[in-house]
């Protein structure tokens, strides 16, 4: 199944801020989809996304690899991948593991706003 995540104002927003500096023009965001059967979202193109594997019974979504192609990069695609799979946690109640080097290293220092998701031991003891 393939689910078109819209850029509702908060992702919209998120994407921006994520984004400053990047060519991504306000106007005409890329479009991110949920592919649900191959665990990941992905550009429409389907040439940029973020794998991830839920562990903990459904309970808690691992990030496990980014990939955006060098003709995409610098425009922005790995961190709006990365807002949808946090706003799809968020909204769906999974806290996240950053397993991707590119999350845990880049994208959360840069966006600690979603900090509070992160999949820590001590919520481990009560999944």
């Amino acid at each position: 199944m393939i689910m078109k995540l819209s850029f509702g104002s908060r992702l919209h927003h998120l994407a921006m801020a994520a984004t400053s500096g990047a060519k991504i023009t306000a106007t005409e965001p890329p479009k991110i989809v949920w592919n649900a059967g191959k665990h990941r979202f992905e550009t429409e193109d389907h040439e940029a996304f973020i794998d991830y594997k839920l562990r903990n019974d459904g309970k808690v979504m691992d990030l496990v690899h980014t990939y955006v192609p060098s003709s995409k990069r610098g425009l922005g695609l790995a961190s709006l991948l990365c807002i949808a799979a946090f706003e799809h946690a968020s909204s769906h109640s999974l806290s996240v593991i950053p397993s991707c080097s590119y999350v845990s290293d880049t994208f959360l220092p840069r966006n600690p706003t979603w900090k509070p998701l992160v999949h820590s031991e001590d919520l481990k003891s009560s999944i």
